[in-house]
């Protein structure tokens, strides 16, 4: 009967490094992403002064889920111009009948509403397809350096 020697082999446990790689990668994935879609808001904003617009912003946070991050204004006003108000309002939950309102000039307006004039939700919908080559070339070039 033959002998037959015994390789020895050695298990090399590379789990955090890779993980570290796909969570770098992430990160650096959702920020170029998110820089696409802010880009894209910012063409899209309507523009009476510019501070809506100039006020957007993005943020991105890892949870207990995984990544998410945001496109936004921190400006009151934005989610106004986004949906509309009154009888245009997008979902169609405004107020009807219109209503007066004085000015901070002291003269008296009457209104029905503002039109919505969508920028975020359009900026997300023309990008995505771009966010997702995106966010997936990213984690291809970290997890081929693995």
């Amino acid at each position: 009967m033959p002998v037959m020697a015994m390789a020895s082999m050695k298990f090399t446990d590379n789990s955090k490094k890779a993980k570290q790689a796909i969570a770098d990668g992430m990160d650096a994935g959702l920020e170029a992403a998110l820089l696409i879609v802010e880009a894209q808001a910012k063409a899209l904003t309507p523009v009476d002064s510019g501070g809506l617009r100039d006020s957007l912003t993005h943020a991105q946070e890892k949870t207990s889920g995984g990544w998410s991050g945001i496109v936004g204004t921190p400006l009151m006003y934005g989610i106004y111009v986004e949906f509309g108000t009154g009888e245009f309002a997008s979902n169609g939950a405004g107020r009807k009948g219109g209503w007066r309102y004085m000015a901070p000039d002291g003269k008296w307006y009457f209104t029905k509403g503002m039109k919505a004039q969508p920028f975020l939700l359009p900026a997300f919908r023309r990008t995505k397809k771009n966010v997702e080559t995106t966010l997936g070339a990213k984690l291809k070039e970290v997890t081929g350096k693995l």
